[in-house]
């Protein structure tokens, strides 16, 4: 992979994009160095990519590839682990809400599949990647529904927890998320139902406050229209936070070393 198509990325995810980044580091023989912080601010808000870079930054004088493999291996070994700790937050014959998509909570909800009643997914603009999520979980024979990203009340009502995936948490333990996910958190509050985020410490950014939202490339515009990326929701209104330390709370979650 080139470098012009590593930075002009805007169909995968990030953690895929932080994958790339380990590979192209490991392949380049350009002065990697000079390059990672474009790589962090064209994805700024992207936490587990501004980890990948801040670590090759620090640690990658050396060996590539066996750097790479170590690194990319210590992701992998945490995405395991919030999936797994996730099982037990999922009761028998639960209805799940999600919103847009995370691989995460995709397969969390995939290996919990027989307990699972039903899915709901909120699409969220502007990849509208729910419909992504829903054809996925269909193919494993999990009942899925999309709702359109205003039907808050109907979504809230309807389902029991909320499993949403993460882009960033901040050092308040303030989410940084799909674009919907603010007003679901505060439907989900209004009829009392828990939220939960799955994460891994590579994507807390204990510098990042909220002044910081703006600085995300967090839209497009045709006219006058906004189509937002990205929200700011704030950690009172998510339970927990599943991560391969299991549950923390969103005002602890700072306390977890890096």
């Amino acid at each position: 992979m080139n470098f012009e198509d590593l930075v002009n990325d805007s169909i995968s995810s990030a953690t895929k994009i932080s994958y790339n980044v380990i590979n192209w580091y490991k392949e380049t023989n350009e002065d990697y160095k000079k390059y990672l912080p474009l790589i962090k601010e064209s994805y700024y808000g992207m936490a587990i990519i501004s980890y990948v870079c801040d670590f090759l930054e620090k640690y990658g004088e050396g060996d590539h590839g066996k750097i790479s493999f170590q690194l990319k291996n210590s992701i992998e070994n945490n995405i395991k682990l919030s999936i797994k700790n996730c099982d037990g937050i999922i009761n028998d014959d639960v209805v799940i809400g999600t919103i847009s998509y995370s691989s995460l909570v995709k397969d969390a909800i995939i290996n919990n599949r027989d307990k699972i009643k039903s899915v709901y997914v909120l699409e969220s603009g502007p990849g509208y990647e729910g419909k992504l999520l829903a054809s996925n979980l269909g193919r494993n024979k999990i009942n899925t529904r999309v709702f359109a990203d205003l039907s808050m009340y109907e979504f809230a009502k309807s389902v029991d927890i909320c499993i949403i995936g993460s882009d960033l948490i901040t050092i308040n333990g303030d989410l940084i998320h799909k674009n919907g996910t603010f007003p679901l958190c505060l439907s989900m509050n209004k009829f009392k139902k828990p939220v939960y985020s799955m994460t891994t410490h590579e994507k807390i950014d204990k510098n990042f406050t909220e002044d910081d939202y703006y600085r995300i490339k967090n839209h497009s515009e045709i006219n006058s229209y906004t189509n937002r990326f990205f929200d700011f929701t704030y950690g009172e209104l998510i339970d927990n936070y599943i991560t391969e330390y299991g549950k923390i709370k969103p005002e602890l979650i700072n306390n977890i070393d890096k």
